[in-house]
């Protein structure tokens, strides 16, 4: 959220420094991450006086401006298209002036004029965004010419760039921000009330219907304040009738009738103010609705009252199926859990998200109904989320917005509306009252204050800090106290919402920091999070990067995926695509892999730690969680040297058995027929089981084609999922680590190189090595040739095998012997014979 420094200064009455005033904002947690100056750059543009004007003599789009910068006079080439009549004041940059965009003014030739300086735009000197024409100031102005323009104008501001939390929705208005203000420096707050508006209604008190609500605020004499009484349009309504009919999403609704609204640009005090800020000027109407959001926090809305049927406004659920075109020009099809506000027959605006297109204000528009309401903050995110609307007024009511400070709203917007717009206000707004809310009253201790924030608070600074804060406090039984909450903050519902607010308004540095005391376990606690911790780090270091991916997925993709369809559905989900909780991996990582694609990064290689959500097949609703570690390897290998070539099969071994080693386990990998079945979104016959022993731990493979078709991703990737409640259980009982002393005898190593038959692994050769050699501590593949002179459907295996003797040296005559008996176990096996 964007807030003015000097907006604040107005309401809050606190003369601090900008940075004054973010530093206690930030501290007390409503964090302030930038400060954004305006009006800089503008020392030497001034207000100067239009004296004449005459046509360039070559360039037929030119004018010849003669203006008084409060010295001297001179003349200025201006190529706009507005240029005002004499006796008007617009805004000169002097030769020497260097304007925000970093434009540079001097002077200069233009189709053989001399021009002495340059009249500018809101855009150029970055005061507001027409570019279309230079900025000519009303007649009204108060500026002096030759005065500085950042002064005379009050142009001169900081912006606050504030990142709120979703509970501190007070804060979503200047009011909100200032009230915190003023309480951080110790400052009382008055929230003043709105002077009259200068035009009224001159109507019978008697015409009017219903409850109401008068504009003139009873409770406050308006001295030296004066009003114009206006004859009523003819034929046009004084006060419509409203009807709400579902108090529970909707609790009060006020409709206030304006008449002899003048649709124009709103003066430039408001139009730049609104810039700061970030808001785009409209007219003079739509910017007193965003000025009132941005000074309470409250949305309202205007309609033309003139396209309002009957008139009436009813505030109800939608028909089913029923269509609705919005402000932003689309048609939505509504639902019956839509609150809209209607007239006599169709809607005209979704309740607190947006308004309808068909009874916007526009240019034609000569009277109009203002709205305040309050709805409720969970219809109003519902719809929300439902049409994908996620507005600034949408913004405050899914928040919560003061239901008990419409009547204060109304009479700032009407005021303001007279004053810009000329509007001429009934004397009282139709009041639909459906539901009272009450403040919460909370019970609170003064120990309980001193218990949770672990130090004593004394009982005066709790007092000073609520009623700072807005509560009031009276005495309840065994000396606690009754403390009733402001309305305005919907956050504070329990003690511990109390306390918070000591907490954070006194400083977090006030809080007592302890260290924990700890009791000394033999076991050192459950060691399952340092075991996937482990983990984590291995895939890490087998070259793997993480990923992060949504619990939730769609139906569609889990059938895509080939994985489990009986899923556990969400009964409120965000969007189709997020409606149920997944039941593989796969489709999360599979759309990383494509997403990189599509990004030009063909390399993917990525593990993620997760769960998967089944729904337990005895209990009903109960949901079963299952821990898992998921990989995938996508596109080309990262080769030093030589043709690139994908990822395979055995890279993807690779890396779970590396994974796997870094807690301590030795795995393999297995074929097994039954993975079509158990595991149909890999490829039959490219795929195996990794074990641990006899126990299998997970399933290693290519992605099957269809998949892979399915997701629209490139090549065949690698997926491999790992049981982590298995690998938990097994290293666990493992027990720790236990180091071996180091061996007292050097090794012996020879190499061996075995032509085999082209269907025999290399661990199968491995293991005959080892069950005919128990002296060969490590055997490794290290070459794989096939051609000539290997004869054809065949291969040569060359590994590199380490003998050693424990218990004493090997001599030569010992190392042959064991040498031949693994070159007679392979031959015996395999068939196999040494390469000649």
């Amino acid at each position: 959220m964007k807030a003015s420094y000097q907006w604040l200064r107005e309401l809050s009455g606190v003369d601090a420094s900008p940075s004054e005033m973010a530093e206690r904002l930030t501290r007390a947690g409503v964090e302030v991450e930038g400060l954004t100056a305006f009006g800089e750059g503008l020392d030497r543009v001034v207000i100067a006086e239009v004296r004449g004007k005459r046509p360039h003599p070559s360039r037929d789009k030119l004018t010849l401006v003669r203006v008084w910068n409060g010295k001297e006079e001179r003349e200025v080439v201006c190529g706009a298209p507005n240029v005002p009549d004499a006796g008007a004041k617009v805004l000169l940059a002097e030769v020497g002036a260097r304007l925000p965009n970093g434009m540079e003014i001097a002077a200069r030739e233009v189709a053989g004029v001399s021009s002495s300086g340059m009249l500018c735009s809101e855009v150029e000197l970055g005061i507001g965004a027409d570019a279309e024409g230079i900025v000519v100031l009303e007649r009204a102005s108060s500026g002096r010419v030759g005065a500085a323009v950042a002064d005379a104008l009050s142009l001169r501001d900081q912006v606050f760039e504030i990142s709120l939390t979703p509970n501190r929705a007070d804060c979503l208005g200047h009011v909100g921000l200032a009230r915190e203000i003023a309480m951080l420096f110790e400052q009382p707050f008055v929230l003043r009330a709105p002077p009259a508006p200068q035009r009224l209604l001159s109507v019978d008190s008697a015409d009017t219907r219903g409850p109401v609500v008068t504009v003139l605020d009873p409770s406050r004499q308006h001295p030296g304040e004066t009003l114009s009484l206006v004859q009523p349009a003819q034929g046009a309504p004084i006060n419509v009738p409203i009807a709400i009919r579902d108090a529970d999403r909707c609790s009060r609704y006020l409709g206030l009738v304006l008449q002899h609204v003048q649709v124009r640009p709103a003066p430039f005090w408001m139009r730049y103010r609104l810039h700061v800020l970030g808001q785009r000027s409209i007219d003079a109407v739509v910017d007193v609705t965003n000025w009132v959001l941005l000074e309470t926090g409250h949305p309202i809305h205007a309609f033309d009252l003139d396209a309002l049927r009957g008139p009436a406004i009813v505030v109800r659920t939608a028909r089913d199926g029923e269509r609705f075109t919005t402000l932003d020009g689309i048609e939505r099809e509504l639902s019956t859990d839509d609150l809209v506000i209607a007239d006599a027959e169709v809607p005209v605006a979704l309740a607190g998200v947006m308004g309808g297109a068909a009874s916007g204000v526009r240019a034609t528009t000569r009277n109009v109904l203002l709205e305040v309401a309050h709805f409720d903050p969970r219809s109003v995110r519902r719809t929300s989320r439902r049409h994908g609307l996620h507005t600034e007024a949408s913004h405050r009511f899914e928040r919560g917005v003061d239901p008990n400070g419409l009547e204060h709203v109304l009479r700032r917007a009407a005021q303001l509306l007279g004053t810009v717009a000329e509007a001429a206000s009934a004397p009282s707004a139709s009041d639909a009252h459906a539901r009272r809310i009450a403040p919460v009253a909370i019970a609170l201790r003064p120990g309980h204050v001193e218990s949770l924030l672990g130090g004593p608070v004394p009982a005066s600074e709790v007092r000073r800090v609520l009623e700072g804060v807005g509560c009031e406090i009276a005495p309840a039984e065994e000396g606690g106290w009754r403390v009733t909450a402001p309305t305005h903050r919907p956050d504070l519902g329990r003690p511990e919402d109390l306390i918070e607010e000591v907490a954070r308004v006194r400083g977090y540095d006030h809080i007592p920091s302890a260290l924990a005391s700890m009791a000394p376990s033999a076991d050192a606690g459950d060691r399952r999070y340092a075991i996937v911790r482990a983990l984590r780090e291995g895939a890490a270091a087998a070259g793997l990067f993480e990923a992060v991916n949504f619990a939730f997925c769609s139906r569609r993709d889990l059938e895509m995926a080939k994985a489990p369809l009986d899923v556990v559905a969400l009964s409120n989900p965000l969007s189709e695509e997020r409606s149920v909780m997944r039941t593989s991996m796969l489709p999360g990582l599979l759309s990383d892999v494509v997403r990189a694609q599509r990004h030009q990064a063909p390399r993917a290689t990525l593990f993620e730690v997760g769960r998967t959500y089944h729904p337990a097949a005895s209990t009903p609703r109960r949901v079963v969680e299952r821990p898992v570690l998921a990989l995938t390897l996508s596109g080309p290998r990262e080769l030093w040297v030589g043709d690139e070539s994908p990822f395979d099969f055995w890279d993807g071994k690779g890396a779970v058995l590396a994974i796997l080693r870094s807690v301590g386990l030795v795995a393999e990998t297995v074929r097994d027929e039954s993975i079509a079945e158990h595991a149909p979104w890999l490829h039959p016959r490219r795929s195996a089981r990794v074990v641990v022993g006899a126990r299998s731990v997970g399933v290693l493979g290519e992605v099957h084609p269809d998949v892979v078709e399915a997701f629209e991703a490139t090549g065949r990737p690698i997926f491999g999922v790992l049981d982590l409640d298995a690998i938990v259980a097994l290293v666990k009982a493992a027990g720790p680590p236990r180091a071996r002393p180091l061996p007292r005898f050097p090794a012996v190593v020879r190499d061996l190189a075995v032509v085999v038959p082209e269907a025999t692994t290399a661990a199968d050769v491995v293991d005959a090595i080892t069950q005919a050699a128990p002296l060969a501590e490590r055997a490794e593949l290290f070459d794989v040739y096939r051609g000539k002179p290997v004869p054809e459907g065949r291969k040569s295996l060359a590994f590199r095998i380490a003998y050693r003797d424990p218990d004493a040296t090997l001599t030569d005559a010992r190392v042959e012997q064991v040498h031949a008996a693994v070159v007679q176990a392979i031959a015996d096996r395999f068939g196999g014979a040494l390469r000649a």
